[in-house]
C-alpha cells in the first residue's frame, strides 16, 4: 500500500482562552486527550458516515487513526487548551462512497482544528473562533456484533458457512451471545482500548452440523479471554492479544 505524505495547513497555536472560557467548562489536561480511542459523533454530513466512522488516538506526540477510508498519522503539539498538527500522513487506497466523502470531509476539518476541550467521555476539536469542528466520544465495543474471524490454532479464519458468532457487550459488564452452537455468558472491563474478558460459560448442547462447529465453537470461547486490547473503526471491533495478533473480528450488528 502507497503511503503518501500531505502537509496539513501549519495550525497556527492560538489562544482559544475566550472560547473555552467559565461558561464552557472542560478539562485541559492533556491526560484527557491522550491515550484514549476516540470515535468521531459530529463534525461530517455525508449521508451513511455513521458506518465508516473516523477514529483518532492521541498518544506521546502523534495522532493516527482513520480517516474512514485510509489510515492517518500526524504530530501534534498541546499547550493548554490549544492543538497545533504539522503534518499528516494518509494511505492512499481508493474507497467507494460514503467513504471517500467522509475522508475529504474529515481531513478538511482536522485542518481548522486550533483548540480542544474535553468534556465526560467526549472530545471537542475547535477551530480558531472557538466554534466545535468535530467531536468524539470513547470507543467502547458496547453493542451487538457478528464475527467475522476468529483466531483457530495459530490462524485467524472466518466462521464455517451457516454457522453464525456474535457478541453483545452491555454497558454494565455483561457479555452474551452465540458461540455457534451454544450461547455463553460472561463479563469484561474495558480502560482506554485495553480489555479483559472472564472464561465464558456457554450452554451445553452439542451440535453434529456442519462439520467442525464443535471445534470452531471451542476456538471462539478460549480466543475471547486472550483479548487485551480492542479498536472500534467505524462498524468494524478488533480484539488483539497483548502481542497485537487477532484474537477475533466483527461486525456491528443491524439495528433491530
Amino acid at each position: 500500500m502507497r503511503i503518501v505524505t500531505a502537509p496539513l495547513a501549519a495550525l497556527a497555536v492560538l489562544a482559544a482562552a475566550a472560547a473555552c472560557g467559565e461558561d464552557e467548562p472542560g478539562s485541559a489536561d492533556p491526560s484527557s486527550l491522550e491515550g484514549t480511542a476516540w470515535l468521531l459523533v459530529f463534525g461530517v454530513e455525508v449521508e451513511g458516515w455513521e458506518d465508516v466512522a473516523p477514529t483518532a488516538t492521541f498518544v506521546e506526540g502523534t495522532v493516527s487513526g482513520s480517516t474512514g477510508c485510509n489510515r492517518f498519522r500526524a504530530s501534534y503539539t498541546v499547550d493548554g487548551d490549544t492543538l497545533e498538527l504539522r503534518e499528516i500522513a494518509q494511505t492512499a487506497m481508493g474507497c467507494p462512497p460514503p467513504a471517500d466523502a467522509v475522508e475529504r470531509e474529515y481531513a478538511g476539518a482536522l485542518e481548522s482544528v486550533r483548540a480542544w476541550r474535553a468534556e465526560d467521555d467526549e472530545l471537542a476539536l475547535l477551530d480558531a473562533d472557538g466554534t466545535e469542528v468535530l467531536r468524539y466520544r470513547r470507543a467502547t465495543p458496547v453493542g451487538t456484533w457478528g464475527a467475522t474471524s476468529i483466531l483457530q490454532g495459530n490462524a485467524v479464519s472466518s466462521p464455517l458457512p451457516g454457522t453464525e458468532i456474535t457478541a453483545s457487550f452491555a454497558e454494565d459488564g455483561a457479555l452474551s451471545g452465540s458461540a455457534g452452537c451454544n450461547t455463553y455468558r460472561t463479563t469484561y472491563t474495558t480502560d482506554r482500548g485495553a480489555i479483559e474478558i472472564d472464561p465464558p460459560a456457554p450452554t451445553k448442547k452439542a451440535c453434529a452440523e456442519p462439520d467442525g462447529i464443535m471445534e470452531q465453537e471451542a476456538a471462539f470461547l478460549a480466543a475471547l479471554p486472550l483479548a487485551a486490547r480492542y479498536k472500534v473503526t467505524g462498524a468494524s471491533l478488533d480484539l488483539l492479544t497483548a502481542e497485537g495478533t487477532f484474537a477475533a473480528t466483527f461486525t456491528r450488528a443491524p439495528e433491530q
